[in-house]
């Protein structure tokens, strides 16, 4: 049976092994390099796509040679040549019997894919709404929906496309963030509001799950659709751009029209609230429109879905309840990281020849989970890792008694980092690189969001709940929720119990956990509600404002040294956090002008001969405000711990060249 290598070539690049079919290992360039979407610089680019590659065979125990093929996808291939070419990019020597490429335009073709052949659907609708798509002709795709069939080669039965080959929302020469006179599309509506929220990092990548998170706590600018018209001849977005023009987010001047987006430390207002709650019942109405659309054209009413808009989990919810389909399946990886996997298995039902090994086409199982990064705790001496840390470790004889003491830490108000071997594919952590704490302990949400994820204080939480007891804490209109992308109010009489997970409207975006889950977060939870009766944990990412989710053992112990973790679990290893009174900050910026005055004080007292507890004792403060000023320093860069280690991303090459000015 083959095996195939699937890579995604643009931003959020990543690489999927498939197995007979299957997806048996999967990485985001991210996780690896440590560089948010995987931007890495472009003459480092082939360099850390063969190191990832090499991390994920070696966790499989293969080799390149044990690759029967390889193929990739990208959102800028602009024709079939440049599909054609895209195995070359990475200095890969692939003998070209086996290169395969996608039809071109691929990339909503790799999205639709990855979410049918992972369905375990024989026949589905696919919906494909991002906010990028490949270059096609002049333009982009902008909205695709496709029928699936086993055995057969997918057919396009929608494709609406944006007019021009560009991307609303790039900077331009003058640092600004210009913008189309005429925006198309429902992602890229969500995306530029987005922008004009102040939600962006890496650049102008946007964070449109903080539009989300916002929109319960407004209301609607107006009765009328201002970015999004559904008319009976489909979407228009006629009104987009000026619609932003008259509430003040975007202006023209000699360039162009521009964003005019809230500073990111400026507060939010009201019509801050309420732009974001205005999008997001016009980007759910368009997508519902959207899917009637095509279960009408298609007449299957099973329906899959991928791209980045279907990582929009209220939308998700709402077309459970209200679109016309029997079964709904949502590819976990749904941004542009998962077309790794859609990639190589589109070339397995399509490309393949069945006397190449394939054997006969049948529906895989359904994807369970997405525990599928290279072993990271496999082979390491965690305890010595730690003490290399200046940390004092605790081995427990088996993940039944790790999970008893985290269950324990958690009831008793501590907040954990949870640390499993394989990481997760996607956005989410579902218990693999997982925050935890008590649901139901006042104050839990306010103290992880201001001292552990240094985030908006507005931002909700997610609940992980045992999957048979869902439906006792949930008003859940389906069965379950395994990667985190559905939203269902909590049940009345379960709000007073789980208050640290109730948004402001009375939701949860909800995962379950199935008994059959492999890894240790089952464990964990098991043993939560053994003690406490809750079958419910608060669940987040771990990782820092702005910084990738953690990926290696040594990236979670620099957490620990960087928030107000209580301890860390690296498989059946405790690692308490640090006495951070004892600890001497070394600065490593001198203050200026654009630290704040506290911030300087701070600094100046870091000569890295003091503790904290001295330095708060000389200053007559408090040393838990003195710890909470260093810890923000800290993640800002501005300084480090005397005699403990550095953690610096793995290094990249150098560019051989500087450029070179005309006349030089």
């Amino acid at each position: 049976m083959p095996r195939i290598i699937g890579y995604n070539l643009s931003h959020d690049s990543s690489i999927c092994l498939v197995d007979r079919g299957q997806i048996r290992a999967a990485a985001a360039l991210e996780r690896s390099c440590r560089i948010k979407r995987g931007v890495v610089p472009a003459h480092a680019y082939a360099a850390a796509m063969a190191r990832l590659t090499r991390e994920v065979l070696h966790g499989e125990q293969l080799s390149p040679d044990d690759i029967d093929y390889w193929i990739a996808t990208s959102t800028e291939s602009r024709d079939q040549q440049d599909e054609d070419q895209l195995a070359d990019t990475l200095g890969l020597i692939v003998p070209a019997a086996r290169r395969l490429a996608l039809p071109h335009p691929a990339h909503h073709l790799a999205h639709g894919a990855a979410a049918f052949y992972t369905s375990e659907f024989e026949q589905a609708s696919a919906l494909v709404i991002d906010a990028y798509g490949s270059r096609y002709g002049a333009g982009r795709e902008r909205e695709t929906g496709f029928a699936f069939r086993l055995g057969e080669v997918p057919e396009v039965v929608q494709r609406n496309e944006r007019d021009h080959g560009r991307i609303a929302g790039r900077l331009r020469e003058d640092g600004t963030i210009g913008l189309p006179e005429q925006l198309s599309g429902i992602g890229e509506i969500y995306r530029v509001i987005t922008l004009a929220l102040g939600f962006f990092e890496a650049g102008t990548y946007d964070d449109a799950g903080k539009t989300m998170g916002l929109a319960p706590f407004g209301k609607r600018l107006s009765s009328e659709n201002l970015f999004i018209e559904v008319t009976p001849s489909g979407l228009k977005f006629d009104r987009a751009a000026e619609s932003l023009v008259n509430l003040g987010f975007a202006s023209r001047d000699a360039a162009g029209l521009r964003l005019v987006p809230r500073p990111s430390s400026a507060p939010l207002q009201d019509e801050h609230r309420d732009l974001a709650a205005q999008v997001q019942a016009e980007f759910e109405d368009a997508c519902l429109y959207l899917v009637r659309d095509l279960v009408g054209r298609t007449n299957l009413r099973s329906l899959v879905l991928s791209g980045g808009c279907f990582l929009n989990s209220v939308l998700n919810a709402r077309l459970l309840r209200e679109a016309p389909i029997d079964r709904l399946f949502v590819f976990p990886a749904a941004t542009d990281d998962g077309n790794a996997a859609g990639a190589a298995l589109y070339a397995h039902h399509n490309l393949i020849p069945a006397d190449a090994g394939r054997g006969p086409l049948r529906p895989a199982p359904r994807l369970r989970h997405v525990y599928l990064g290279p072993p990271r705790l496999t082979g390491r001496d965690v305890p010595a890792l730690a003490r290399q840390w200046g940390l004092e470790p605790i081995e427990h004889p088996s993940m039944a008694a790790a999970a008893s003491v985290a269950a324990r830490a958690i009831a008793e108000g501590e907040i954990v980092g949870w640390f499993d071997d394989r990481g997760e594919l996607g956005p989410r952590a579902l218990g693999a690189r997982s925050i935890l704490c008590h649901p139901g302990i006042t104050g839990m949400k306010d103290l992880l969001n201001r001292k552990v994820k240094y985030r908006e204080t507005f931002r909700p939480f997610a609940g992980a709940v045992l999957a048979e007891q869902a439906d006792k804490w949930f008003e859940m209109a389906t069965a379950d929720s395994p990667f985190m992308l559905q939203v269902w109010p909590v049940a009345q009489h379960a709000r007073s119990q789980i208050t640290e997970i109730v948004h402001v409207d009375g939701t949860c975006r909800i995962q379950t956990v199935a008994a059959d889950l492999p890894g240790t977060f089952r464990t964990l939870l098991e043993a939560f509600d053994r003690l406490t009766g809750l079958p419910v944990l608060l669940n987040t990412s771990f990782n820092l404002r702005g910084m990738p989710i953690v990926e290696r053992p040594e990236e979670a112990l620099d957490c620990l040294y960087g928030c107000r973790l209580d301890r860390v679990f690296l498989g059946t290893v405790e690692v308490p956090a640090p006495d951070f009174g004892s600890l001497k900050p070394v600065a490593v910026a001198v203050a200026g002008p654009w630290i704040d005055g506290g911030a300087a004080a701070m600094l100046r007292n870091a000569d890295g001969q003091r503790s904290l507890t001295a330095v708060a004792r000389a200053d007559r403060a408090d040393v838990e405000e003195i710890i909470d000023a260093a810890l923000e320093l800290r993640r800002r860069g501005l300084l480090r711990w005397r005699g403990m280690p550095v953690l610096a991303p793995p290094s990249l090459p150098l560019p051989q060249y500087e450029a070179q000015t005309p006349g030089e």
